[in-house]
């Protein structure tokens, strides 16, 4: 059957079709709705029920019902696939990709941002800016929701696209402005107000900048957010939980805004203030709500909280308990070791500066085991330098020079976070294959987790056979 649109709808379509075809499909459920209806791959999918599709959340709204109307376009023909399915049945249908139009990309000149961060030279995809609120409610991005378009925080409302990952940093406009590199104030409040009225759920970030948002402005925000806890608005919708960051500083910063890292002495201050009123959050909203970030407690060698205080991990991809988890898994790792190996082997563990004294505890753990030798080597950030030492951007080269001077084991041992995600591929583009060729000795990729350590050390040939399989 043709398709027909209103006019109105072409001449959005139009311009929505000069990007990239984005909207196609992909695979089809074998016996799927779908696939039942005559769709085929390869169909570029323009509307649902008569509304332009612009990604996968409007894909998702859209066919939510028992019946669903699609326009398809098919070698240059537009064609109308009706069927029916159950009610929030998946159609059935997999995409090329999650967002149909394109990435919205942001405006901001955020005086932390680590994009104007970087040298010359790296791979493209690194120096785009997104600050798109369909990866904040698909994949936990961050978003400071200062760059939505017209309609589209109506559409966060009526699409009730909770949770979502808020970029808060300070909730008075003026410093929230002045943060953000905006040419103006910046109120975040009256919009987190908005969404919570319409029971969206809000995790906050505030990445600590000294001279910008700390101090007053730093305890205000804090204060504000708690007061729109759901427990406080007595809805569903508000804010339930913030993660407080230190800003991270590279030697990239030519031209950019002056701004301090967060000093030891900083950091134990923000612990000191945060800590009692985590446990008077807890008292009087049943949460703690504000989690500093693993560095705050690593950078000045505090206990890091006890697995109950982190309350399920709401903010782990901000960094927020992952040390916790690594303590909490060598634990149980270190009760199930064997007394002697059946594969005797040495091994360099590769890390960052920061993870150094926990991964010498794994290593020394492992090395408890009758025929296992492992040290650690701790790589100095050169490439970023400034206050980078987290083993997720150690590159390739700052391995290799760290190295020159070091007693390696037989075999090199790295995180897979040093990759790039599915490939064997650092930063500064040097592949594992090239490290393994400079060092001399073959590279082991394992998780960051103490039992993937641990499993890789004691059966070697099992983990290179899963790497082979493509898992890297």
């Amino acid at each position: 059957m043709p398709l027909t649109l209103p006019v109105a709808t072409h001449e959005r379509l139009e311009h929505f079709q000069r990007g990239v075809r984005r909207n196609v499909v992909e695979s089809l459920r074998e016996d799927g709705p779908a696939e039942l209806a005559g769709v085929r791959v390869g169909d570029q999918v323009l509307t649902a029920n008569g509304a332009l599709l612009h990604d996968i959340v409007d894909w998702k709204y859209h066919t939510a019902g028992e019946q669903v109307e699609l326009g398809i376009l098919r070698g240059g023909e537009s064609l109308s696939v009706v069927f029916r399915k159950g009610y929030d049945e998946d159609p059935g249908i997999v995409f090329n990709d999650d967002l149909f139009d394109r990435l919205h990309l942001c405006k901001n000149k955020c005086v932390f941002c680590f994009l104007y961060q970087q040298p010359k030279g790296l791979r493209p995809s690194l120096y785009v800016k997104d600050d798109d609120f369909r990866l904040s409610f698909l994949h936990g991005n961050y978003v400071t929701l200062t760059n939505l378009k017209e309609g589209e925080l109506d559409r966060i409302c009526e699409q009730r696209l909770s949770p979502l990952f808020v970029s808060i940093h300070a909730t008075d406009p003026v410093a929230r402005g002045r943060i953000l590199g905006r040419p103006g104030d910046e109120p975040i409040l009256p919009i987190l107000d908005r969404l919570a009225d319409h029971r969206i759920q809000i995790h906050g970030q505030i990445v600590l900048c000294p001279g910008y948002n700390d101090g007053e402005v730093l305890e205000r925000t804090i204060d504000d957010l708690a007061a729109r806890h759901p427990s406080v608005r007595g809805t569903y919708g508000g804010i339930v939980s913030v993660a407080v960051v230190p800003i991270g500083i590279t030697q990239f910063r030519e031209r950019l805004a002056p701004v301090d890292i967060v000093c030891p002495d900083q950091a134990r201050s923000v612990l000191a203030w945060c800590e009692p009123r985590r446990q008077e959050y807890l008292a009087r909203l049943g949460t703690r709500f504000v989690y500093p970030s693993d560095e705050f407690y690593l950078n000045t060698e505090t206990p890091v909280p006890p697995r109950s205080h982190y309350e399920g991990f709401p903010q782990l991809e901000d960094g927020v308990g992952l040390v916790r988890l690594f303590l909490d898994d060598l634990e149980k790792m270190r009760r199930r070791l064997p007394k002697v190996a059946k594969d005797p082997g040495r091994f360099t563990f590769v890390t960052g500066e920061i993870a150094a004294p926990l991964v010498t505890q794994l290593a020394e753990t492992l090395s408890r085991v009758d025929g296992i030798e492992v040290n650690v080597l701790a790589v100095h950030n050169r490439f970023f330098e400034g206050n980078i030492n987290i083993a997720g951007l150690v590159v390739g080269g700052d391995i290799v020079s760290a190295a020159r001077d070091f007693p390696l084991h037989e075999t090199v041992v790295i995180p897979s976070v040093m990759l790039r995600d599915g490939e064997a591929v650092f930063l500064d583009e040097m592949t594992v294959d090239g490290l393994s060729e400079k060092l001399q000795r073959p590279v082991m990729v394992v998780e960051r987790t103490p039992s993937a350590a641990a499993d890789a050390v004691l059966d070697p040939a099992r983990h290179r056979t899963h790497l082979r399989d493509g898992n890297v």
